[in-house]
């Protein structure tokens, strides 16, 4: 831990000289930034530090088995850095932790071509728009059921990013090559973790036709091939119920023998008219067993879709250069935005013909949110779990729901309470 924050007041030191020897400024920008940016053009930087506050309080927890806990739910020190117009690095860490230095985006990209980059390192890999979106700017304090289990989620990779218009309508095409995700740990260690192992590609193209000036589309699709660990010839899926407390992860797969790749479609849209702001979507995961297996090949899905209404008249603004919603930007600095929100989200990772028992559930989520700035978010949430009697955390649990009353009947459903403080500058 000692050695994290020396490496950052090292950098930091370095970032105020770079202030003051180079020609150009430092200030504020209107996101709450520190930026330096040279007069030349050709330099700029800004460190993007975050923290993040979570809690949940559980209800209907007849087996006691779920915990009330708040904790630090992330603790991200970035480096973020234009050289030479062209250039862009990054350099992102988490030390939530407290032991141990989690890599996040850790990468280099060359940006001289006309609209369109190639990216090398370790980044998000491009499946999933609500996993795409950065954790400051989701609508709930957790993602979705379908996210939480089918993340391609940062890894190793070489992308090709490309952006412009199709007559009148915006696009973006997104495509990468990846191994691994980065990892401090041993390779003895990870070896074990054999979803984050293997190699794959992955593509997602989206557009957005803006329709008029109040209502606008956003409308794409994806799909990531992943292999396992070359030894592992396993896959596997799992989920928590939405919230990272408690750790359990409801519906789990287990490992997924005989498997020689896996693939993952994905299909996402958005209606936003005003302030509103409507955005659904859904990924089926497909794994194919080795030739010689006598085994069936599984199939599991899941989606969410919410609505959410920006009472103070924001809206989210769509670019271009990333296919994704930006930041909700507070018109009155001093009261901040509100916003209500509700999702409805689905999972199952059950296939009776491959003998898969992953669980299957739905979770209903109400949530108000306070932009009190452009530099901190308020979330809080009432969810409602609905859990089938395979959703048991890949048999950990074997719950005698006959013990319950009528409400378990199906599995252990429960319900929570879940609030999340982003503060980030």
């Amino acid at each position: 831990m000692k050695k994290t924050f020396l490496i950052i007041f090292v950098l930091a030191l370095f970032g105020n000289m770079l202030a003051e020897t180079a020609a150009g400024s430092l200030g504020w920008d209107e996101r709450g930034y520190l930026v330096f940016k040279s007069d030349d053009g050709n330099f700029q930087a800004r460190f993007d530090t975050r923290f993040y506050i979570n809690g949940s309080y559980f209800m209907d927890d007849p087996e006691d088995v779920l915990s009330n806990q708040t904790n630090l739910r992330k603790a991200r020190f970035a480096i973020k850095a234009k050289l030479w117009k062209v250039w862009s690095f990054e350099w992102d860490i988490d030390v939530a932790e407290g032991n141990l230095v989690e890599v996040k985006d850790m990468f280099a990209s060359y940006e001289g071509f006309h609209n369109s980059h190639i990216k090398f390192g370790n980044f998000k890999q491009p499946l999933g728009m609500e996993e795409l979106t950065s954790s400051r700017m989701t609508v709930f304090p957790e993602r979705s059921l379908v996210m939480l289990a089918f993340e391609t989620d940062r890894q190793f990779g070489l992308e090709y990013s490309k952006w412009g218009y199709l007559g009148k309508i915006p696009v973006n095409l997104r495509s990468s090559v990846f191994t691994q995700t980065l990892t401090n740990e041993s390779k003895s260690d990870y070896e074990k973790e054999v979803h984050e192992t293997g190699m794959g590609v992955v593509a997602r193209f989206v557009m957005a036709p803006q329709i008029n000036e109040d209502f606008m589309i956003h409308a794409g699709l994806a799909a990531a091939y992943e292999t396992p660990y070359d030894e592992s010839e396993e896959l596997e899926y799992k989920s928590e119920a939405e919230t990272k407390n408690g750790d359990l992860e409801w519906f789990d797969t287990g490992g997924i023998g005989e498997a020689k790749y896996g693939l993952k479609l994905g299909l996402e849209g958005v209606l936003q008219y005003k302030n509103f702001h409507l955005q659904s979507e859904f990924i089926q995961a497909n794994v194919k067993r080795l030739d010689d297996s006598n085994l069936e090949d599984a199939t599991f899905m899941g989606g969410y879709s919410y609505l959410s209404w920006l009472v103070t008249g924001e809206k989210r603004a769509w670019s271009i250069t990333d296919g994704e919603f930006g930041q909700v930007m507070p018109k009155n600095k001093k009261t901040g935005a509100w916003e209500l929100a509700a999702r409805y989200s689905h999972l199952n990772l059950t296939d009776e013909d491959a003998d898969v028992w992953g669980g299957e559930g739905n979770l209903y989520t109400f949530g108000v949110n306070w932009y009190a700035n452009p530099n901190m978010k308020i979330q809080l949430s009432y969810t409602i779990a609905d859990l089938d009697a395979n959703a048991n955390s890949d048999g950990d649990y074997g719950f005698d729901t006959n013990a319950f009353d009528d409400h378990y009947d199906d599995g252990y459903d429960h319900s929570f309470i879940q609030f999340l403080t982003v503060i980030y500058f």
